[in-house]
């Protein structure tokens, strides 16, 4: 199975946020697949490849330590690019500096918060074309 390095998971309690952030995604032709728990996270993680991960790390069912595990887990290359949203900063420092990239205190501007995640999929995008072109 090839990574989508355009397509974001959206794994966030706030129902508002998750429909914002992907109806923004989507008129920029970014598609997204947004869940509301843990649990669900690493069940599309699990079934789908994605070039982004933006998600709470107040993630509902769970905590969001088993995710960045997973990503972790996976071969480099097919890891996402992984945007922590925090209300609380402090909550994130015990994650995986290798894994998560991006820690942004809540609540987010959303355009600010779309350019980002367009942002990452071009960097995303330029550093697997760099490691295809070696292997």
């Amino acid at each position: 199975m090839g990574v989508d390095v355009s397509r974001v998971l959206i794994a966030d309690g706030d129902a508002a946020l998750r429909q914002q952030l992907a109806g923004a995604l989507l008129r920029l032709n970014v598609y997204s697949d947004v869940v509301r728990t843990t649990e669900e996270a690493l069940a599309q993680l699990t079934g789908h490849e994605y070039g982004v991960l933006v998600i709470d790390v107040a993630l509902a069912s769970g905590d969001v330590e088993r995710v960045i595990a997973h990503i972790e887990s996976m071969p480099a290359l097919q890891r996402p690019v992984v945007l922590v949203l925090a209300a609380n900063p402090e909550a994130a420092r015990s994650l995986d500096v290798e894994i998560v990239q991006i820690v942004l205190r809540r609540p987010v501007n959303l355009p600010q918060l779309v350019d980002l995640v367009r942002s990452c999929i071009r960097s995303h995008t330029r550093a697997r074309d760099v490691a295809n072109a070696f292997h």
